[in-house]
């Protein structure tokens, strides 16, 4: 019973994480499946301008297979009869850990560093279950710590040649079965080439050496999973559709016809006059049809990313990264009044290396993953929501106090009194939920109006400003956050206003704050503490001030 539910458990979260990091999209929280970077070896594997760098952490209980890289003060009987650290190295580059070249030249190596080290924490969520296709369990990283650490250099043949192909060789017995469990990555140059896999057999990498971004192994299960170089993302919500797309820096300045005059400039300057360019050539760009209307962007931002290994990075500082793998990421804004029914676009742009991209359209139901080509380079969006309903305020009417029903009259308070813990929560949570709406809207005088249908103030930014902090964080890359669900509401102090019918409440409570650009669906948990004035006008329950004690996320 207990296999049955895990292998149910492992489907179920594999179905969901395939989902959200398929090789289509780009996410900042990729998690891989493979469960190598918990295997007892991990080799860290960098082609560079003249020689390959190994990082190797070797598992204590596997020393004796790695046995040419311990130090002779490690073995406590006599090491006279060893081979010296140069024999041994020869050995460990022709029989351990082999680079060979297309020309069959076996890289010799030389062993740069060796010390004891606690291996480094990579920690697997599928570990402890059971794969539903291989019907393994996933290992979880061995409880003893201890690694020799190496790092080993192979340099190139001195010949003012780099090699078009190297292919890679564990350890093998006899059978040419890998002797060894190794979990391994590999970079060229600061570009990776795949995530974790496990180097269980040869594998040959084909070298791009004027671009790395398209360095690839033979073998296809070995690659990564941000693998396009161009991506387009549209994201329909109720009051703005943004139109995301992310390119190599060499395919965003073909497009846009970027070239820089300065050639005595630093790349700073580059980056930044780059940035500007893009944000002048697509103002007045008319890039989406909403309902038959061609639109240009309300808002343009250009932002700096970075392939890593869980993921695109937002870079302040894109100077301090190479080239190579960077990533621009231009998202353009444009506000709506209500839910489209029909969103049409047409890219105009393939390098000659990619034939065909991924556009992923994102709605209230989810990422919608579909292929453009240049034969067939339209795409868009359809609404066929069917429980779609348009965000509204609703009026807090909460009854406090002692009232009376008087005929043609109505309801009339004859005695005011403070809320009890129970008409305050409510009051709160109405009038938390209403200014969770008015957020919705992106429009900066929109958001004005409909902030005045819920608050009563005399100074109506100032208040909006505070808001902003709970209802529209700033996230990772610049992305504005959103509230998307209060929990466990408490009321912590109330007591009562100078004005009639008000009230000051100090309140806990926490939310989840959701935001997606790029691919990438940034959710996060907050727990708050504010303080929140509020007044009973024409029978309606309106906010008056609010200040945020404390905000933090919940890691």
């Amino acid at each position: 019973m207990d296999r049955k539910l895990n292998i149910a458990m492992f489907l179920r979260i594999s179905l969901l994480v395939a989902i959200l990091s398929t090789d289509f999209a780009a996410h900042a929280d990729w998690m891989n499946l493979t469960g190598a970077e918990t295997a007892q070896n991990i080799a860290e594997i960098y082609v560079l301008d003249d020689h390959v760098k190994v990082k190797l952490e070797v598992y204590v209980g596997d020393l004796e297979k790695f046995e040419e890289l311990v130090p002779d003060e490690w073995i406590k009987e006599s090491s006279d009869k060893r081979p010296s650290l140069e024999q041994r190295m020869q050995t460990f580059a022709t029989k351990r850990l082999q680079f060979i070249t297309e020309n069959g030249v076996s890289l010799p190596a030389k062993l740069e560093l060796v010390e004891p080290r606690e291996r480094v924490d990579r920690l697997s969520p599928f570990a402890g279950m059971i794969n539903p296709m291989t019907r393994q369990r996933v290992k979880s990283a061995p409880k003893d710590k201890r690694v020799l650490f190496a790092e080993i250099t192979y340099p190139f043949p001195d010949n003012n040649k780099t090699p078009k192909q190297l292919r890679i060789i564990p350890p093998l017995n006899d059978r040419g079965v890998a002797a060894a469990s190794i979990g391994f990555i590999a970079y060229h140059k600061a570009v990776p080439i795949i995530d974790f896999r496990y180097l269980g057999q040869p594998a040959t990498l084909n070298l791009d050496w004027q671009d790395p971004w398209y360095t690839k192994f033979d073998n296809k299960n070995l690659t990564r999973h941000h693998k396009y170089p161009l991506m387009l993302y549209l994201y329909v919500e109720p009051r703005q559709v943004r139109f995301e797309s992310l390119l190599r820096i060499s395919d965003i300045a073909e497009l846009t016809g970027f070239g820089h005059e300065d050639v005595s400039a630093g790349i700073e300057d580059k980056y930044l006059s780059l940035q500007e360019h893009i944000k002048n050539y697509y103002a007045d760009r008319e890039e989406l049809q909403i309902d038959g209307v061609s639109y240009k962007p309300d808002s343009i931002r250009v932002e700096f990313l970075h392939a890593t290994l869980s993921g695109l990075r937002v870079l302040e500082n894109a100077s301090a990264v190479d080239e190579s793998s960077l990533l621009i990421g231009v998202s353009q804004k444009y506000y709506i009044e209500k839910l489209p029914q029909k969103i049409d676009s047409r890219w105009q742009y393939f390098n000659q290396r990619v034939e065909r991209m991924p556009v992923i359209v994102t709605d209230e139901a989810g990422p919608l993953q579909s292929l453009i080509d240049k034969d067939d380079p339209e795409f868009g969006w359809q609404n066929f929501l069917k429980k779609y309903s348009e965000p509204v305020i609703q009026p807090v009417i909460v009854e406090t106090g002692w009232n009376i029903d008087i005929p043609y009259f109505g309801k009339k308070k004859i005695v005011s009194q403070i809320p009890d813990q129970q008409q305050a929560l409510n009051i709160v949570d109405g009038v938390l939920e209403n200014s969770r709406v008015a957020f919705i809207e992106k429009e900066p005088n929109n958001l004005v109006r409909v902030l005045s249908e819920i608050v009563s103030t005399d100074n109506p930014m100032l208040l909006q400003k505070e808001l902003a902090k709970l209802f529209s964080p700033k996230v990772t890359g610049g992305a504005v956050g959103a509230v998307q669900l209060f929990k466990d509401i408490k009321i912590v102090n109330i007591r009562q206003l100078d004005k009639p019918e008000s009230f000051s409440a100090t309140i806990s409570g926490s939310a989840t704050i959701n935001a997606k650009h790029w691919g990438h669906v940034d959710q996060r948990e907050i727990k708050f503490q504010l303080l929140l004035d509020l007044v009973e006008v024409d029978n309606q329950w309106r906010l008056t001030e609010l200040t945020v004690i404390d905000i933090k996320e919940v890691k």
